[in-house]
């Protein structure tokens, strides 16, 4: 699976011109079909097809190749690929494999302790089925059980933020200072971990956090707790000061994801470091009214609790490509997301947008990023150590 990671890496990427949207030029051009004056499009032999789509079948719909899939190749070699893979969209097994795909990514599945960790797979196998847009999975204002009806969400927060505000996602992620739920947001779906880029989270000043989270160097570092150990020690500064701004967002939820007006993010003097009073845990914040507040800024954002600062994910550039990533991890059965080049990343998001509209559906983003000349490529390498050369050929006079 490494090996997967490094050829996504090593890949070249060139992006030439609008990308057309399905039933335009791109599509009309079959095998031996003629493409005037311009290039021919790329497309895998159908040897090479039946590779590429036997190997993403079983994780994106939950099955084999047909017998009639398998033909279709043979007639149609690449061309074959788009109508299948949106065909696949379509079935059953692909809101499945989207609960799948959350609830591995989330790790939370099942019920324990009067919890349903089901929640979180529930609202993406219902977004799938209703082909509704994916950023709700973080954004959507109700909850689902496992048929899709509505149900009451469960934190008790006079907001919901999709499967943020699920005690699912918000247990199985609790730690001091909510270090776990806010890098989790951001790695499944930003794909990002920390530090980040300045240019897409700028840090808090300095002055706003408490003293252990100011250290940039270890002559900085005047709390005694870092320098034995806790965090990055003597720099601390160079994370926290974009992981206080993420964490700040989940200040009010307690150990078994409740939502408690009056949590202060103090820290419990007589508790472990990083932990409140009553199953909470502390903020960063020095200034008691910010510490209990969930105002916070993210991606250069102000923003009033986590529902806002999910919208704001979402609107970001990083959230359609995070998910065409995470459409690959999973497609692939990788163990971390592939290292795509930034180009191919914002081309795989340019073809979401252009198959789904502004706020495209998993189905449409899954479309764009598995019939992406780049991705079909790269796969095909992985599979067999050789880039594949097109298939496509002039039609004969």
């Amino acid at each position: 699976m490494r090996r997967a990671a490094v050829l996504f890496a090593a890949l070249a990427v060139a992006c030439s011109g609008a990308i057309s949207a399905p039933g335009t030029e791109e599509l009309e051009h079959g095998p031996g079909g003629s493409s005037g004056n311009k290039p021919l499009p790329f497309m895998l032999s159908a040897a090479h097809t039946e590779l590429y789509l036997a190997k993403l079948a079983p994780p994106i719909v939950g099955r084999v190749l047909s017998k009639e899939e398998r033909e279709r190749i043979a007639r149609e070699q690449g061309g074959a690929i788009r109508p299948i893979v949106t065909l696949w969209t379509k079935e059953a097994g692909f809101v499945q494999a989207a609960r799948n795909m959350i609830e591995l990514k989330l790790s939370v599945s099942g019920a324990r302790d009067g919890i349903d960790f089901g929640l979180p797979g529930n609202l993406a196998a219902y977004l799938v089925r209703e082909e509704q847009p994916w950023s709700k999975i973080i954004t959507d204002d109700k909850c689902r059980d496992k048929d899709g009806g509505e149900l009451a969400c469960d934190t008790g927060a006079p907001y919901t933020a999709g499967v943020l505000t699920t005690r699912a996602y918000l247990v199985s992620r609790a730690s001091r200072f909510n270090l776990t739920r806010s890098s989790a947001m951001l790695k499944t779906f930003a794909c990002r971990v920390y530090p980040q880029e300045d240019t897409l989270q700028p840090r808090i000043p300095k002055e706003k956090l408490i003293p252990m989270f100011r250290a940039l160097t270890l002559e900085e570092q005047t709390d005694e707790r870092a320098k034995s150990g806790f965090g990055n020690g003597s720099g601390c500064y160079t994370c926290h000061g974009q992981f206080s701004a993420h964490a700040q967002l989940f200040v009010k939820f307690d150990e078994q994801g409740k939502w408690v007006k009056d949590a202060t993010g103090l820290q419990d003097e007589a508790g472990e470091l990083g932990r409140s009073k009553n199953g909470l845990m502390a903020s960063h914040f020095v200034e008691p009214a910010a510490a209990a507040s969930e105002q916070s800024q993210v991606f250069g954002k102000e923003v009033s609790n986590l529902a806002e600062a999910a919208k704001v994910i979402t609107e970001s550039p990083v959230f359609l490509e995070c998910a065409a990533r995470n459409v690959v991890e999973y497609g692939l059965g990788l163990t971390k997301p592939p290292e795509l080049e930034p180009d191919l990343l914002g081309s795989l998001a340019a073809r979401a947008r252009t198959f789904g509209g502004a706020d495209p559906s998993l189905g449409a983003i899954t479309i764009a990023t598995l019939t992406h000349d780049d991705i079909q490529k790269a796969v095909v390498k992985m599979l067999t150590g050789t880039t594949p050369q097109s298939a496509a050929v002039e039609a004969t006079p």
